[in-house]
């Protein structure tokens, strides 16, 4: 009985920490265990070292507490751009692992996500909402994951879903981690993570239970594993692009770890393996060319775009986005989330369709490379941006040209919208450095992803058929085919083509050529200034049309602090059409004139609100009148020290030593004091300290004749390279006879 009590009293006592113990998540098997170290050495890590197993369970401490910490509040904004965001579903789920918690049995991948519903009237900007993460995005460059069009929709998803094709090992498995890590360190690739998905769920399909390296011996199920890719809807090129990354997977293992030494015979496997997918390469790759022979013949079908299909929906979003900048032109405004979107995608429609330029040169411009733009020096109405990384194997730099205009709408973006956008950017994880030193960034202060995506966003919005980058080069390149060789050549690498190309026409990286090869595309488009280049382009904005309006009409009527505004009839004649914007702005301009005449005659002293009002009437001011409750609250001191006391005000306050904000009270245990009545601004005068001025001497010979508790009214000062004293012990001043000074007390 004694023994039994023990025990039970034994069990009772290890019940009660493990009550109170933190509950980790396994990164494999994604459940939680009350011991996470005995669960991996036992189950999910049981062939792992111990440095492995102990370096998991730190990551999953640190994900706990960070869980703890910052996980379990979420922002209202946050849950509305989430709902609104193009797959919900997907971002949620997204956000969801961003905190540290697992969501298992759900696709994590949407080849199609439904969009939401656009507004029949496209009205100003009511963009989507860009998600706060351009993970989810597909990815650009050689793992593009293309659907093929019979399949397209959420039946492509259900199927993938429905034989398991999308379960997936855990990407912190001890295996996928090393190999991310080579991606993304050794090889410098951007779109590693989509790369290792790909791995990890070949892996589970070859082992749901545990990611290892023994299907190398399982040829007949990667052969079936690969048919049922194709089979669920998938292109043949994206079927390759799985081949292609579990042979980056095992020629990684085989190559740069030490398999060959801990494991011969597994080290061969994996190299027979490697012949074997070599097979499975070549069998399939006259596939991927029927498939793309098939594009191209439906292509032809749908015939080329027209040059002025090709920046449709710059047209059709350029009212409001020339609103917008008007905005940030004239300062004073801070823009909504929906209108800096708008400039966002905005700028990048200009380099993709109008430009001709490829996604990854949104994707990859940095600021160093926009703020070392070059001009030409024989027209210098255009800046070239030449940016160096702009797809996978980019051999050449890639080069644009914008347009005086256009230039100072990307400055705008850059000192404007950018460091507001870099401000939104949330602390994770996964965060990396990159964000500050890309050009374009995302409304979540990352860098962007998929620069496809955000110009697909904008047509929708416009309710403007979608124009791809691919569509665009390919409208160019027709367009050109009854041009001159020279110009033909001038346009292929303006286009950034093939290397073969681009060393054929090596003046093409001269600005100068540049600059020809963006004319000839302004012709084909049939801008109205392509002609005038050797002149600075005519301005279309509208805010440039009402600066021209109103910098005419200030040369007739100035803005002064007794000017009147012009009549109608005079507005009209100076700035047509826009003299009501300039009537306003020149009234604007003035009241800020009369505020600031305000507050510098009310320089040194806060004045009450009665005053101000009473000193603004004897102005004579009849409409336009600033607001004297406003100017209180917006004044500041203003002057130097040295003209502090040439205020009438504190004059007449120094005359009759009666200084508003001060009293004199009795303050226990020391004596009467100074006390102030309001708070008073830094620089503001409080009160004045005076009396008959000596010399440092004189002041210490008076000060050690002094009693003690007078002796604090000695002020010793220098006055240039002159010791001097304000002696201001005795009870009057000369200047002030029978009056008590604030200084005295």
């Amino acid at each position: 009985m004694a023994s039994s009590a023990a025990s039970s009293s034994s069990a009772a006592a290890s019940a009660e920490p493990a009550s109170n113990r933190t509950f980790l998540l396994c990164p494999m098997c994604k459940k939680t265990h009350w011991s996470l170290p005995v669960h991996l050495r036992r189950s999910c890590m049981k062939n792992s070292s111990e440095a492995d197993i102990l370096a998991v369970v730190e990551s999953a401490k640190r994900a706990a507490n960070n869980l703890l910490r910052t996980g379990r509040v979420w922002e209202y904004s946050l849950i509305t751009r989430i709902v609104q965001s193009p797959d919900p579903v997907d971002r949620m789920i997204e956000e969801l692992q961003s905190r540290g918690m697992a969501v298992v049995g759900i696709p994590t991948e949407d080849p199609a996500p439904v969009a939401p519903a656009v507004p029949a009237v496209p009205a100003v900007a009511q963009l989507p909402v860009e998600a706060p993460s351009e993970s989810s995005s597909e990815s650009s460059g050689e793992l593009y994951q293309c659907p093929d069009p019979t399949t397209q929709g959420t039946s492509l998803r259900e199927k993938m879903s429905s034989l398991g094709l999308y379960k997936k090992h855990s990407l912190d498995h001890i295996l996928l981690a090393k190999f991310a890590k080579f991606l993304q360190s050794d090889l410098s690739n951007e779109n590693f993570k989509q790369e290792v998905e790909n791995v990890a769920r070949f892996l589970y399909y070859m082992d749901p239970q545990e990611a290892s390296l023994q299907f190398v011996r399982q040829h007949e199920k990667t052969r079936e594993y690969f048919l049922k890719l194709s089979e669920a809807g998938l292109c043949k090129q994206t079927v390759q692009n799985y081949i292609k990354s579990v042979k980056r997977f095992l020629n990684f293992h085989a190559g740069s770890t030490d398999l060959c030494f801990t494991d011969r015979e597994l080290h061969q496997d994996c190299t027979n393996y490697l012949r074997f997918l070599g097979n499975i390469q070549k069998s399939s790759s006259k596939q991927v060319s029927k498939e793309t022979t098939r594009k191209r013949f439906d292509t032809f079908q749908e015939g080329v775009l027209s040059t002025a299909e090709i920046t449709a929906v710059l047209a059709a979003a350029k009212k409001v986005f020339l609103a917008v900048i008007g905005k940030l032109h004239e300062g004073g405004h801070q823009l909504t989330l929906t209108e800096m979107q708008l400039v966002l995608y905005y700028l990048e429609a200009i380099v993709i369709l109008e430009q001709g330029q490829r996604p990854g040169v949104v994707e990859h411009m940095t600021v160093t490379e926009w703020i070392s733009r070059r001009r030409d020096d024989i027209r210098p109405a255009f800046v070239a941006v030449a940016v160096k990384e702009h797809k996978t194997a980019a051999t050449q730099v890639a080069t644009f040209v914008l347009s005086q205009e256009q230039e100072m709408w990307f400055d705008i973006y850059f000192t404007e919208v950018r460091p507001v956008m870099l401000g939104r950017k949330r602390k994770r994880v996964d965060d990396d450095d990159e964000s500050d030193e890309r050009f374009f960034i995302s409304s979540t202060g990352r860098h962007i992803h998929n620069a496809s995506n955000d110009l697909e966003r904008l047509h929708k919005k416009y309710q403007v058929p979608k124009v791809t980058s691919q569509m665009v080069r390919r409208a160019y390149e027709t367009a050109t085919k009854d041009m001159p060789d020279a110009d033909k050549a001038k346009v292929a690498g303006y286009l950034t083509h093939s290397t073969a190309t681009a060393e054929k026409h090596y003046r093409m990286r001269e600005i100068s050529s540049a600059i020809d090869a963006c004319l000839i595309l302004r012709r084909l488009r049939g801008d109205s200034d392509s002609d005038q280049s050797d002149h600075t382009p005519a301005g279309s904005a509208a805010y440039l049309t009402d600066q021209a309006a109103y910098d005419k009409l200030l040369r007739s009527y100035p803005v002064t602090l007794d000017g009147v505004p012009p009549k109608r009839s005079k507005r009209v004649s100076l700035a047509g059409q826009n003299e009501r914007y300039c009537y306003d702005r020149w009234r604007s301009e003035q009241l800020e004139l009369w505020v600031q005449h305000v507050l510098e005659h009310f320089a040194r002293r806060l004045p009450s609100e009665s005053r101000v009002k009473a000193w603004i009437e004897k102005q004579g001011w009849s409409s336009n009148i600033p607001d004297a409750a406003s100017i209180v609250q917006q004044w500041k001191p203003s002057g130097g020290i040295d003209d502090a006391m040439d205020s009438a005000e504190l004059q007449k306050f120094c005359r009759t030593q009666r200084w508003k904000g001060l009293a004199v009270a009795d303050v226990e245990g020391k004596g009467r004091g100074v006390v102030v009545t309001r708070p008073f601004a830094l620089g503001e005068v409080v009160c004045d300290y005076h009396s008959k001025v000596v010399s440092r001497q004189e002041g210490l010979a008076t000060h050690a004749a002094t009693a003690e508790q007078e002796s604090g009214y000695m002020f010793f000062f220098n006055s240039g390279q002159v010791a001097r004293c304000i002696d201001a012990h005795e009870e009057e001043c000369p200047c002030h006879p029978g009056m008590c000074r604030y200084l005295q007390e």
